[in-house]
């Protein structure tokens, strides 16, 4: 198999304060010896974040004029397009987003094919305070969507949480979303094979989450269906609700099955990304849809209203 020459990305997101500045010192330092570049972003003309990165860097990218999940869309490709450039390609690059940011877009970004030919997501790690989280997630509805889009939930400042607490916390934000895997850390230390976990099941981690009560209103609806889907119209439907409903759908990912084609196809959605691939044979897995939608109280019954005019008659 061919080694993958892309660049890795790792977009580190979480609300203000949260210590999205203090995971990426750590981690930087973990990346000693390499080529790493840093993009930050601060909603605002002064980027006070960029003067607390104390590891070294080979050269950091700042945005200042504005949020790169919506109006600095074109920026953010004009720097990706400016480190192809260079004349040593880096081995790293580290997007550090402002705390106000809807993320899903810049993760969208990287599945644009003239994007990903160059670029690998690695991880999309959020970071979280333990000790305020619920009521951000009440006051921002940011918060949430930066959790639902993560692979990778850190669960930082956790020195003063007892231990129930802790539990408590894990839980409600594997229900918030259970395809990520959560790590928990004292000061914003955390070790760099944590974000490297295997991917988790689709519909397996969604069945896993025990039910518990909600101080928030983020959830998790799972679709499972044995029919096919007319992909044009599965197309038609995602896209139309996901620009309909932007404040309350939040993220899709699964496997589909699609009439006339022998192959599952990989469904991603995020912020105002839809992507539908190839990802393979069924193998001696029976062919079935099973799709996790992650956002701001979805019921059942409406996801399958959604879905059900692009199912195969």
């Amino acid at each position: 198999m061919d080694r993958d020459e892309r660049i890795k990305v790792y977009i580190l997101t979480g609300f203000l304060g949260a210590g999205k500045t203090t995971v990426l010192n750590s981690l930087l330092r973990q990346f000693t010896g390499y080529n790493n570049i840093v993009i930050e972003n601060e909603f605002g003309k002064v980027n006070i974040d960029a003067g607390l990165i104390t590891e070294k860097i080979d050269q950091l990218y700042e945005l200042t004029s504005g949020c790169i999940c919506c109006s600095l869309d074109n920026d953010l490709l004009e720097v990706l397009g400016n480190i192809l450039q260079k004349e040593e390609r880096p081995d790293h690059v580290f997007i550090e987003t402002t705390g106000i940011a809807d993320v899903g877009n810049i993760i969208g970004m990287f599945h644009m094919p003239d994007v990903q030919r160059h670029y690998a997501l690695a991880s999309t790690v959020c970071v979280v305070d333990a000790e305020n989280i619920f009521e951000r997630l009440q006051q921002v509805p940011e918060a949430g969507k930066q959790l639902s889009c993560a692979d990778v939930i850190i669960i930082n400042k956790i020195k003063q949480l007892a231990v129930p607490q802790l539990i408590y916390l894990s839980q409600q934000l594997e229900q918030m979303n259970p395809l990520a895997f959560i790590t928990t850390s004292e000061d914003g230390s955390v070790a760099l094979k944590e974000l490297q976990f295997p991917e988790k099941p689709v519909g397996a981690a969604v069945s896993a989450v025990a039910p518990v009560k909600h101080p928030h209103k983020v959830n998790t609806v799972l679709f499972e269906s044995p029919e096919a889907f007319d992909l044009n119209m599965l197309v038609f439907v995602l896209d139309f609700h996901f620009n309909a409903y932007p404040d309350q759908l939040y993220r899709i990912k699964g496997y589909i099955r699609v009439k006339d084609t022998p192959e599952k196809m990989l469904v991603q959605s995020t912020g105002k990304y839809l992507h539908i691939q190839p990802a393979g044979e069924w193998g001696t897995a029976t062919p079935s849809s099973t799709l996790v939608f992650i956002g701001k109280e979805l019921k059942t019954p409406t996801i399958h209203r959604i879905l059900t005019p692009a199912l195969r008659k």
